[in-house]
């Protein structure tokens, strides 16, 4: 039996407006070819975003994101400070609300989401497997 190699990544970001796009840039570093990378980029930028917008680490705080990737399966974690009014959920959008969306784009698009609690504030998780 063969057992994937799992590699592990992490990098913290300062809460400011570039955030997602430093992200995305550097999870196409790490993930290189990987076959998931389109849809685990799209995803952390959502996820990024949203903590920008609703937690502390919008607010001078911070983001880390966590990476575990194999050929198989890319997980993702965006750790925010804290703060938020509520629990990161998916939210129902009326067709012209320009926000809402976020986290329904990362449901679809991945193999499993979820939320944990990390010291005052939330991990938001996903993981993809190549189509």
């Amino acid at each position: 039996m063969t057992v994937p190699t799992l590699r592990f990544d992490t990098l913290l970001l300062p809460g400011m407006h570039r955030a997602a796009g430093h992200a995305r840039r550097w999870l196409r570093d790490v993930l290189g070819e990987h076959p998931a990378l389109d849809d685990a980029a799209l995803c952390t930028s959502e996820l990024v975003a949203n903590a920008l917008r609703y937690t502390e680490s919008g607010q001078d705080g911070q983001i880390r994101v966590e990476v575990c990737h194999s050929d198989k399966v890319v997980r993702i974690e965006v750790i925010d400070d804290g703060g938020a009014a509520t629990v990161p959920h998916l939210a129902t959008a009326a067709e012209t609300d320009v926000c809402g969306r976020g986290l329904r784009l990362v449901a679809f698009l991945a193999t499993d989401w979820g939320v944990t609690r990390r010291d005052q504030g939330h991990a938001v998780w996903f993981e993809i497997s190549p189509r």
